[in-house]
């Protein structure tokens, strides 16, 4: 059976970290072709790995032991389909206490890709700091004594000369460590699998990274059909204004090309979400460029290379600062109040240097600086303070940003707090949890969700809770991304009605990509993607089965969440996100997703008591309760 997969390794290494064993275990070809790989895989072997009493225990604490961290590439990983520069890493989070995943680019994924296995699967805990040594199918683990405590770039560059120059590396910093809860994993740099805190779960099993030497090149089953679909898609982008600007716009000003239209639009929130009107031309890309030094450079594979490294001067010292993207400008300036772009620069660094989701962080520290200043708890936030006063806790205090960073990755202070999530911040300070602007635990992006109803019904029902890329609905109303025989279609921005569909097929569609695993900024033709994956596989998908690979995805990470708690009370916006703004683009919408949310469920089959997929639904999709 094994010798029948094309475009695999063929091999799923299982790694405890409590007895240091290592087994080696063979890809089933029928799995592979119902997951594909990457986060697809990942929840397959999580689902079967994980016994009823491992879910009661994963409920009281997601550290436990038994937590599967799960790393793994996919079939089109660093092939010529475009933008397949990715990898994914899995866990039940520990900020949600669900079901948690991430992707990230760079070359990291090469080395993984070529290191003799499909999936990492990485259980138990080590007694002392250790980091894996993977070099061509040989895997070690190796003490991190000397390694613990340092930052994700001094890990990276010792690493390095321990090793070998060319070894890529995959690492937590000092948040991860501390167990941050929405601590990141760090790759190339200032690539970060940002959300869900799966470098916490790093950090709870004592391994400090990963490194790689890896040339096992994986053989695909057809690179000449890849090579003409890559010729066709070019002929193809000629003749469309949109695909030939894209690039070239993401090259000059890479993701903060946002801001400003995305202010433009509602959807780039301010003030903690009360606003979405600000001074857009002060952090926007356009004026980065013209005020500071920025590189451009790309993932493995990438043909738009939205990748900045901003170059600026600190303290007598020049930073080359890997971004900043969208999100961390929005979450350390409109959200905080601050217009002054060498700050958000400064918080994109010192977040990846400590190994810290910007996104996360911003709103945790925007929602503090709220409740101060609408005077909200304000005597349980003061007995929290210890080294900053309570007058620090203000819009636009620039000086704050870099000392509430450290806090936080260092677990002092208020940043013990901060570090939690804002689910945890509203219990612990008493105030209204209505006010903590997250879904299922996971902070809200920063893409407003009152911008876009059909964004806000993918939130929602997002597998990881608030999370834009999961279902970049916000996108399709742009029309950079459109698949109308899918219902994938632009519309009236604040109504999804008889589009339903749509996100559902979107949603899918982005499991499939971070299963391949490639990067969903690009978006081929619907045929080209199929034919991508065939190309590398041989499977033979069409459209429809293709489709259900990734509505079985889907489902399957849903069944993980149910069981571990949540069920339709929990798809819901908090109330904070829900009231009516005076001014700005969306000043008087009303978001109510009550009847797009029933519609979407009976579309999808799952019970609305219960929120858990139908019985019924799970045999079609092959799924064994």
């Amino acid at each position: 059976m094994n010798e029948e997969l094309i475009g695999y390794n063929k091999k799923v290494a299982f790694i405890n970290l409590s007895t240091e064993e290592v087994s080696i275990d063979d890809l089933d070809p029928h799995i592979a072709k119902q997951y594909l790989g990457g986060t697809g895989l990942s929840v397959k072997l999580t689902y079967d790995l994980l016994e009823q009493k491992d879910y009661e225990t994963l409920k009281e604490d997601p550290f436990a032991e038994i937590n599967p961290l799960i790393f793994a590439t996919g079939p089109v990983t660093g092939t010529l389909r475009p933008s397949s520069g990715r990898y994914s890493v899995t866990a039940i989070s520990p900020l949600t206490g669900i079901w948690g995943e991430g992707t990230s680019g760079g070359f990291f994924c090469i080395s993984l890709r070529n290191s003799g296995f499909d999936a990492l699967v990485i259980q138990g805990k080590a007694k002392e700091p250790k980091y894996l040594f993977i070099e061509n199918g040989s895997i070690k683990i190796q003490d991190a004594s000397e390694i613990w405590g340092q930052d994700t770039y001094k890990t990276q560059e010792l690493l390095r000369e321990k090793l070998e120059k060319n070894v890529r590396i995959a690492s937590i910093g000092p948040a991860g460590e501390k167990l941050v809860k929405y601590a990141c994993i760090m790759n190339d740099e200032g690539r970060a699998v940002g959300r869900c805190g799966l470098g916490a779960i790093m950090g709870s099993k004592n391994l400090k990274a990963i490194a790689i030497i890896g040339s096992q090149r994986v053989k695909i089953a057809d690179s000449g059909k890849m090579r003409e679909l890559l010729k066709e898609e070019e002929k193809e982008k000629l003749g469309d204004f949109l695909e030939t600007a894209t690039p070239y716009v993401f090259k000059l000003y890479g993701t903060n090309a946002y801001l400003d239209i995305g202010m433009g639009l509602g959807d780039t929130p301010a003030y903690y979400f009360t606003e979405n009107e600000f001074l857009a031309e002060k952090l926007v890309g356009k004026t980065m460029r013209e005020q500071f030094p920025v590189l451009d450079y790309g993932c493995a594979g990438c043909t738009l290379r939205c990748g900045k490294e901003t170059i600026i001067e600190e303290n007598g010292e020049e930073i080359h600062v890997d971004g900043p993207e969208y999100e961390t400008v929005a979450a350390y300036g409109p959200m905080l109040g601050i217009f002054e772009p060498k700050t958000t620069i400064i918080a994109h660094h010192l977040c990846n240097k400590f190994g810290i989701d910007t996104i996360s962080s911003g709103v945790c520290l925007s929602f503090l600086i709220y409740l101060v200043e609408n005077n909200i708890g304000l005597e349980n936030i003061k007995q929290n303070l210890k080294t900053i006063s309570v007058d620090e806790l203000k819009w636009g205090n620039t000086e704050l940003v870099p000392k509430v960073i450290e806090m936080i990755a260092l677990r002092e202070g208020i940043g013990d707090l901060l570090a939690q999530g804002v689910k945890i911040m509203a219990e612990k300070l008493e105030v209204d949890p209505g006010l903590a602007s997250h879904i299922k635990g996971l902070e809200m992006p920063m893409h407003d969700p009152r911008a876009f109803e059909g964004q806000a019904l993918s939130y929602v029902t997002c597998c990881v809770g608030a999370n834009h890329e999961k279902c970049d609905w916000f996108n399709v109303e742009l029309g950079n991304v459109s698949y109308p025989r899918l219902r994938i279609k632009s519309g009236d921005y604040h109504s999804i009605q008889r589009r339903e569909k749509g996100v559902i097929a979107l949603q899918d569609l982005r499991a499939v990509d971070d299963s391949a695993v490639n990067c969903n900024f690009r978006n081929p033709p619907l045929n080209h993607i199929i034919e991508f994956i065939n190309a590398a596989t041989n499977f033979g998908y069409d459209k429809k089965s293709l489709l259900q690979v990734g509505e079985r995805i889907t489902n399957l990470k849903r069944v993980i969440s149910c069981n571990l708690g949540i069920s339709r009370k929990d798809d819901s916006l908090p109330d904070h996100l829900t009231k009516v703004l005076s001014s700005g683009k969306t000043a008087g919408v009303e978001t109510d997703l009550e009847k797009a949310l029933k519609r979407y469920y009976k579309e999808r089959s799952w019970d609305w008591d219960t929120g858990r997929p139908s019985s019924e639904k799970l045999i079609e999709l092959g799924i064994k309760e």
